[in-house]
């Protein structure tokens, strides 16, 4: 945890967050701090957070609130039903265009400048214990990958230094603008699937964040296609428990999620979904049997005196779609594969329904930015965070390092040690890695910073 006066930034990644630290340094704010440690991301935990992802932030800038969306499209040759790996798993990546068009609208510093200071980073990077042990875990997937070699030639231990040329050579290139991405370098990435237009008609979504009033806060969370709605109806729909860690928090709180699960598979598209008919009430809901499992995604919170920053990026599942392109060290995301049936169906230029999101979280003069990795256990994730926030007064770093637990199906749940146990809780050790958290908190004149032990991160300040 780190407390401080003007500036303070959290992030899964020890080296991301050092970067993100110079750059405020450097005359950077709290956005050029997160871009740089974006970007780092992409380098340290790449099998997670990589460029050939997604980028989302909420963005709380003097009191307004705002979502920039840099979820991509599928092609024009996106399958009626994509394979959950594979190319044709893939959409364009929107990470690159989401994090300039971020950074274009509340940085100080030039992108050039930026990109320097996180590239100066990467050329000293140490493995992360994250990356290593994904490398031994997904050793098929990378055996199977055209650009997996990449990966497969990394050091073995932890804190070990190393290289990934290809990364450090699409970094450099991409220092003059997203466009040097979407148009020059695309054309090396068609591999048979994607087309030239695909990339260059992509652009990022700036929309306003959706938001509930709970108690004397306010909830402001992503809009779709990102299942932020589902976050918020799972805190609105939650009844209220005695006990931080007890069995009926967690059986309220799965009730809860059953019916927001359902909702988001119901309504959730790249479209018009009737958020306020859902958050009001006014809709009947079912009952969901359970989440699909997904690990990866990574997260990253920023703040000082003028902005706060709620910002998570993702290949989806870890090394995304298992297709690196060996020039540019791009691994695709699998986004595609989160199509589905009727609203949610696969179509040229259209987005799936997605698993990221990030919440800002506001009363009076306090501002919170907090979010997970999780993927579709983050409405259960992001709400216990906000309950232990608002139900049970905990500081920021109680919060996040509080024991967790996960819905699974039915009724059951997977526990972090320190849950009272009940009928379907299976207990796993504390720290697990139920979701690797980052927490910022704007109050009493300063700024607060927690990264979640459960990960390879760090928190700093000024």
């Amino acid at each position: 945890m780190y407390l401080g006066k003007r500036f303070a930034i959290a992030i899964e990644s020890y080296l991301a967050t050092r970067a993100g630290y110079e750059a405020y340094k450097a005359g950077g704010n709290a956005a050029d701090a997160a871009a740089a440690a974006s970007a780092v991301l992409t380098y340290t935990l790449p099998h997670l957070g990589g460029v050939g992802g997604d980028f989302l932030a909420l963005v709380h800038d003097g009191g307004r609130t705002e979502a920039v969306l840099g979820l991509g499209w599928a092609p024009r040759r996106v399958p009626e039903a994509p394979p959950r790996r594979g190319l044709p798993s893939a959409v364009v990546p929107g990470y690159l265009a989401g994090l300039h068009e971020f950074h274009r609208r509340h940085g100080v510093l030039s992108w050039e400048r930026v990109v320097d200071i996180a590239v100066s980073f990467m050329e000293e990077a140490t493995l992360h214990p994250s990356l290593a042990s994904a490398v031994v875990k997904y050793r098929d997937v990378l055996e199977a990958d055209p650009g997996g070699g990449v990966y497969l030639s990394l050091p073995a231990a932890p804190g070990a230094p190393y290289r990934i040329e290809p990364l450090l050579r699409l970094w450099r290139a991409v220092k003059e603008g997203p466009h040097v991405f979407y148009e020059d370098i695309a054309k090396d990435l068609l591999h048979g699937y994607f087309e030239v237009e695909d990339f260059a008609r992509y652009r990022p979504e700036v929309k306003p964040p959706l938001y509930i009033t709970y108690g004397d806060w306010t909830i402001y969370e992503a809009p779709p296609p990102s299942l932020g709605f589902a976050v918020l109806l799972t805190v609105k729909l939650a009844e209220r428990a005695e006990g931080a860690f007890s069995y009926a928090r967690l059986r309220n709180t799965i009730a809860a999620l059953r019916r927001a699960h359902w909702a988001r598979d119901a309504y959730l598209h790249d479209g018009e979904v009737p958020l306020g008919d859902i958050l009001a009430g006014r809709l009947e809901l079912g009952e969901a049997e359970a989440p699909e499992p997904t690990p990866g995604t990574t997260y990253l919170a920023a703040g000082d005196g003028e902005l706060v920053v709620s910002a998570i990026q993702s290949l989806y599942y870890p090394f995304g779609s298992g297709f690196t392109d060996p020039k540019w060290g791009v691994t695709f995301n699998n986004r595609a594969s989160d199509f589905t049936k009727g609203l949610n169906k696969a179509a040229p230029w259209r987005r799936p329904a997605h698993t990221l999101s990030a919440v800002v979280m506001e009363r009076g003069g306090e501002i919170y930015a907090l979010g997970a990795s999780a993927g579709h256990y983050r409405p259960a994730i992001y709400a216990q965070l906000i309950q232990n926030i608002v139900w049970y007064g905990m500081d920021p770093r109680a919060a996040v390092w509080a024991p967790r637990f996960i819905w699974t199906g039915g009724w059951e749940a997977q526990a972090e040690e320190g849950w009272e146990k009940g009928p379907g809780v299976t207990v796993v050790k504390y720290p697990s890695r139920l979701g690797v958290a980052a927490l910022v908190a704007k109050r009493h004149g300063g700024v607060a910073a927690v990264a979640d032990i459960r990960g390879d991160g760090l928190a700093l300040g000024l």
